[in-house]
Order: C-alpha cells, then structure tokens, then sequence
C-alpha cells in the first residue's frame, strides 16, 4: 500500500531530477546528441557525435536520481569497468568515464544495427527451427567467452541483443557481475540464470512461426513441433531436465540440434 502511495513521488522526483539531453545539445561539449537510445533502471543511454574524434559513439548517464545511492553509482562503475577490459568483436568497449554537474557518464562503442526485439516486431520476421537454433548459438557464443572470464551478464533477453553485419551482438551489462573467489552458490545460480535466458531467447525465437489454432493455452512442448535434438537442448537450457554444467557444452548441444535440422 505504501508503495502504491508514494510511487508517483518517485516517478514525479525522477521526471524533475534526471536531466534530458535533446537532439543537438552536448554533453561535456565534445559529444553531441543525435537522439536517445534508452533508459534503464538506473541509466540513459545516448547516440553521440564525438566533436574530436569524429565518430559516432554511446554515451550513458547514472541518472542522477539514482546518484545519492552507492549501489547504482557501483553498479554504474562495474558496468563501465568490465566493458573496459572485455576484448571482444560482439561485446561494445568502453573507452571513458567522466564526471561533469550534471553526474556521471561512460563512453562506449555503438553498435550501429537494431535490437532483435525490433527486428522480430517491425521486420514480422520468423524463424525457423535451424535460424533459431544459429542465432542463439551466435549469442551462447559471446556468453561462453564471458563465462571463461567468470563474467555473467543476468540479463539477456531480447532487447539487449543487437543484430549487426549478420551477428549478434550482447549489450547493457548493468546487470554483470564477476566473481574472482572460489566459485560459490551465488555464481552457480547466475550460471544458470544466463542458461535459462538463452533458452528463453531460443524459445521465444521458434515461436515467430507459430499460429495458434486454439483458445486453450497450452505448454510449449504441445504447441510447438521440434526435432527430438532441438527439444532436448530447450529443455536442458530451461532447466526442465538436468542443466547444461557451462554454455560451452550447451552450444555442443544446440549445434548438433542445427546440423540436424539441416
């Protein structure tokens, strides 16, 4: 009940409080604003022209209704660092981290194509069971090589997948962490996390061919036909038979799934 009492304070304060750059205005006066990007639980993210080196770039903001607390000023900083030192073709790289009055920015690269979120909904693309099967591969791909690095991203869905030169390409690690320690409960729970999202990201991909034919919602496994090889790796990756042990024999998986849906 509180909650739903001061909700609307908070929505107001944040309207008030995070400054929005328009079309043309610069931030720190070397990055002009091409337009915004997006928002997110702590941060905005902006399509700049860098006045210096003249190149397009992603600029984003901790929003500074979030700034008063250390645990999104962390997160934003985390998110910065890994990006800084990940060395990877379909992972953008951050190359900065400034302050100015108006809070805190990074700088990183722009990876110049659309979400697959956008591309399902406004290309009505669909997918059949070997496309599917290639993309997630694609994305399990970039995921693996995080995994090596002990980096789990835990929040992989449609939206923060860019689709680019006929890749796929992972974007906002807001939500990453790396753990250094042995490995504990909390890794092996977030390893599973990212699984389950490639699984989800597999299953939402099949379903842009289904057509319903029923009123009656059923389970994917009654609604969708698969090959026996496809099924079993969406199963494992969603957990309903025993999990993949790391993405690396996931992808093993779900390329004899593709060869056999050749």
């Amino acid at each position: 009940m509180l909650y739903q009492v001061f909700r609307p304070f908070r929505l107001l304060h944040r309207y008030l409080v995070d400054k929005k750059y328009p079309k043309g205005a610069y931030i720190a006066e070397r990055y002009r604003v091409i337009r915004k990007l997006g928002s997110g639980s702590y941060g905005t993210t902006y399509l700049c022209v860098d006045s210096i080196q003249q190149k397009t770039c992603t600029v984003k903001q901790l929003r500074r209704s979030r700034q008063g607390r250390k645990k999104y000023f962390r997160m934003f900083q985390q998110e910065y660092e890994l990006l800084s030192k990940l060395k990877h073709p379909s992972i953008p790289a951050a190359s900065s981290f400034f302050h100015t009055e108006n809070g805190y920015f990074f700088v990183m690269d722009f990876v110049s194509g659309e979400n697959l979120e956008q591309h399902i909904f406004e290309t009505k693309k669909q997918y059949n069971e070997k496309e599917a099967l290639a993309v997630t591969i694609d994305i399990a791909q970039v995921v693996d090589h995080l995994h090596t690095h002990r980096i789990y991203h835990g929040d992989i869905r449609i939206p923060n997948v860019m689709l680019a030169g006929g890749h796929a390409y992972l974007i906002d690690f807001g939500l990453a962490k790396q753990f250094r320690s042995t490995r504990n409960s909390e890794e092996q729970s977030r390893l599973e996390q990212d699984l389950f999202d490639l699984g989800d990201i597999l299953l939402y991909l099949l379903y842009t061919t289904f057509e319903k034919t029923t009123k009656k919602a059923l389970p994917w496994t009654e609604e969708l036909t698969l090959s026996p090889a496809c099924k079993h790796a969406l199963e494992r990756l969603l957990g309903i038979k025993e999990p993949f042990p790391s993405v690396f024999e996931a992808i093993d998986s779900l390329r004899k799934a593709k060869e056999a849906a050749d």
